[in-house]
Formats: C-alpha cells, structure tokens, sequence
C-alpha cells in the first residue's frame, strides 16, 4: 500500500501580481490578479532573471515592469491555453 502525499499531484506555477489595482478591484480579486509566467514544481528554483522584464496582463490587457523581486511561486494550475512567459521558456518545471 502506497502513502498519500499532499504535494504529489500539486501544480505550481511562477506568477506576478498585476499592478492594475482599480481595474482587479473592481473585478473581486482581493489578493491582487496573479498573472503566471511558468509551470514549475515545489523545489525548483526561480530562472535567473536578473533585470525588470514586461508583462501584460490576460485579464485587464495593461503591460507593466516588473522586478525580479516580484516573480512568486504559488500552488495553482494554468489554463491549456497559458503560454509561458519568454524569460521562462527555458526553465525547467
């Protein structure tokens, strides 16, 4: 008999949070749009992003900098439609 882990089936994905705070206000996201950037798993490390890159969001449609300091790693799945952010293609989920 196997053992059940939590983690196992868990999907994880790099994300920024969209700097358009009126627009995701109004919208219902209370902790901020997260925009992903990646697939990934638990333990991998972030890529190495060393200078402020553009994203624009699916949701609202603005493009904005980011810092590397604001890349985070939650525990979320991506649409089949997602399309991983260039500076992350070459990444290794």
């Amino acid at each position: 008999m196997s053992s059940w882990s939590p983690w196992e089936d868990a999907s994880y994905c790099w994300v920024v949070v969209c700097k358009n705070n009126k627009f995701h206000r109004h919208a219902g996201a209370v902790f901020g749009y997260k925009i992903p950037l990646a697939e990934t798993d638990a333990v991998s490390e972030m890529p190495a992003v060393s200078a402020p890159f553009l994203v624009r969001c699916p949701d609202c449609g603005m493009e904005y900098s980011y810092d590397p300091h604001d890349v985070l790693k939650v525990e979320s799945s991506v649409l089949e439609s997602f399309t991983t952010h260039p500076l992350f293609q070459d990444a290794k989920a």
